[in-house]
């Protein structure tokens, strides 16, 4: 007969293999819901590192003057956080030259730019960047209010003939906007025109805005996304050719939400009345491309060149910006 004893060793056996069973799958189920909130978090944290990276491409494309990159890629700093990093660099008619890196970080709550990437310091001889202490050159906006604190417009063209053998960027705000097709006759061959300013409409001036020394804020379009095509005379196919982004393209795709407002005024205000008066264009087609109204640009070229513009009316501001040592080695895109 099993005594009393052996039937309490049974039972005890009984609910420990019971708890053990019970234990291990309590176990797996929380480790699987470990697994998919990691998993969930994770890809939130990647979200927010490839909308950072959608910011930061289309913004690419309607601010920093004659800033272009050729790298992009994620440092990831732990499961949940890392950086999105660009390495920059400037066109001066056709020598690269570096300019200071994008960083950006993100993570789940988020992501934002880091500053120091971004900024730029004024002083007595112009605005640089903080990173290289390379001039960055400043566009000036003619609309704004004069007082007696407002900054002056620069005159800076006449300095250039004072840099002999150097390659030279210099940004110049026109009088008022002129169309695109004008100011290809205005600008001499031998230099080359990099970049076009939308300008500005705001009576800014009183503010301390009248000087645009925030590459980030400052609007406009890469020529590349203004003459897209070949330059071999090839005539792209029209499926080929309505595929291609362009500036009024990239213009529409920026988050208004994220243009910031700078002393109570908002930048993407300059981006509104731009796309307001030529949004409907295609300027895939180059009679409305030649439409499109600028007012000032980036150029670039041997010093020497730029001599024949001065004395023309039809500029108001001239700063230079970027400028390197031409090497004999050099092949330059104008002569």
């Amino acid at each position: 007969m099993e005594t009393f004893e052996n039937v309490a060793k049974r039972s005890r056996r009984k609910r420990l293999w019971k708890t053990v069973v019970i234990s291990s799958f309590v176990s797996l189920v929380l480790l699987g819901l470990l697994g998919l909130l990691g998993k969930g978090l994770a890809e939130l944290a990647s979200s927010n590192g490839r909308d950072l990276q959608k910011q930061y491409e289309v913004m690419s494309e309607i601010a920093y003057p004659n800033v272009d990159y050729d790298s992009l890629y994620y440092n990831p700093t732990s499961y949940l956080s890392g950086t999105l990093r660009s390495d920059r660099f400037k066109d001066l008619d056709g020598v690269m030259v570096d300019y200071p890196a994008y960083e950006g970080n993100y993570s789940l709550t988020g992501s934002y730019k880091n500053p120091t990437s971004e900024a730029t310091y004024s002083s007595t001889s112009g605005t640089y960047t903080r990173e290289l202490r390379q001039k960055y050159p400043v566009f000036y906006n003619v609309n704004a209010k004069q007082t007696k604190s407002s900054d002056p417009a620069p005159q800076e063209l006449v300095s250039v003939k004072e840099m002999p053998n150097q390659l030279v960027e210099v940004a110049l705000t026109f009088d008022k906007p002129y169309t695109y097709k004008e100011i290809q006759q205005m600008i001499p061959n031998n230099l080359k025109i990099n970049w076009y300013w939308i300008g500005s409409q705001s009576e800014d001036g009183e503010n301390g805005m009248a000087l645009r020394t925030d590459p980030q804020t400052t609007y406009g379009a890469n020529s590349t996304l203004l003459n897209p095509y070949p330059s071999d005379g090839k005539k792209e196919s029209e499926e080929a050719k309505q595929e291609q982004q362009t500036f009024l393209d990239y213009l529409k795709k920026a988050n208004k939400n994220l243009f910031p407002t700078v002393n109570k005024y908002n930048m993407y205000d300059d981006v509104k009345a731009y796309l307001k008066k030529f949004g409907q264009l295609d300027i895939r087609e180059a009679e409305n491309r030649d439409q499109l109204t600028f007012s000032g640009i980036i150029l670039t070229g041997k010093a020497e060149n730029f001599s024949q513009l001065e004395g023309k009316e039809w500029i108001a501001a001239s700063s230079i910006g970027a400028s390197v040592s031409n090497q004999p080695y050099y092949q330059l895109d104008k002569e």
